[in-house]
């Protein structure tokens, strides 16, 4: 009996430690919430991402950037593969300086070797206008998520849409830009690293400008969450050239096409929670801003609340 009352009295005791030990965390985790510098910023980005599914919105935006990206290498290989002819230079060597792009023509050229045409060029270009669109309503709706805002006509803006274009490809000579330039000077490289955050962060302020957020936000508002995307694209383009080129050389012959898939996906999966990222730390970033204007001007002045559900528009 002694024996089962002492077990008895051990269980209630580390159940005991365990409920306190509960509680401590809980107001730890309060006492970090209530946080008005960076740790309660990144604690409310912490719950906004998981009240909207951030890794599932990710995952969305992974199968959309893997589809995107299937036209993409047909398009670079066929329209590289016209230049070359006409400029005579190694279709290889420009790949290389694509990054992750880069990686996926790669797999498509040892896989089909299509025929580089004008004609084949022509073709993909029309089916990458099309997945390019699907990627932008894609990215619309994760930000409408985001800024709990309605997607409403946005989804068909065509303004939006060439914006939107225009940075991907922008950001796309921007990697092929870098890789040239990272070949013939190290320090240039470093150089045109920042270079490269300070534009590529610029372009997907303008993005951010053109999907839902909410009315009252400034731009300026939008600036934390570029810059977190280009950092994040910069530290995903070093896993594509580290790591994610070595996995494609190691294990294509072991899994396959099916393990340089997956590996692929993996990279867009981190960008895909680099975009969701942003978007959270941009809509956590305004909500604190506002809540902080008006405590500063009173609780009268209710006009400068952030309301959910205004277009950003």
């Amino acid at each position: 009996m002694s024996d089962k009352g002492d077990e008895a009295g051990r269980i209630a005791r580390l159940r005991v430690l365990a409920e306190k030990a509960r509680v401590e965390a809980e107001a730890l985790v309060d006492r970090a919430r209530r946080n008005k510098g960076l740790l309660g910023r990144a604690m409310e980005a912490i719950d906004r991402d998981a009240e909207i599914g951030g890794n599932i919105l990710a995952g969305a935006l992974a199968y959309r950037l893997f589809i995107f990206a299937l036209p993409l290498s047909l398009f670079l290989i066929s329209a590289l593969g016209v230049l070359a002819h006409v400029f005579a230079f190694d279709v290889e060597t420009v790949a290389e300086h694509l990054g992750l792009a880069g990686a996926v023509t790669s797999q498509v050229a040892d896989t089909g070797k299509p025929s580089s045409t004008i004609w084949v060029a022509l073709g993909s270009f029309m089916v990458l206008v099309y997945v390019t669109r699907v990627l932008f309503r894609t990215v619309v709706v994760v930000h409408a998520l985001v800024w709990h805002n309605p997607v409403g006509m946005m989804k068909r803006d065509l303004g939006g849409f060439s914006y939107f274009g225009a940075a991907i490809f922008g950001q796309l000579a921007l990697v092929g830009v870098i890789g040239a330039v990272r070949a013939q000077s190290p320090i240039g490289g470093v150089v045109a690293l920042g270079a490269f955050v300070a534009v590529d962060a610029a372009l997907w302020l303008m993005v951010s400008l053109h999907v839902p957020r909410v009315e009252e936000v400034r731009w300026t508002d939008l600036v934390p969450g570029a810059v977190l995307y280009a950092i994040g694209v910069v530290g995903i383009q070093a896993f594509n050239t580290y790591i994610l080129g070595i996995l494609l050389e190691s294990k294509a012959s072991t899994y396959g096409s099916l393990g340089a898939a997956a590996a692929v996906l993996l990279s867009f999966f981190l960008l895909g929670r680099v975009m969701v990222g942003a978007a959270v730390l941009d809509a956590t970033h305004a909500a604190r801003r506002a809540r902080a204007d008006l405590d500063a001007d009173g609780p009268d002045d209710l006009g400068r609340e952030i309301r959910p559900g205004s277009s950003g528009r």
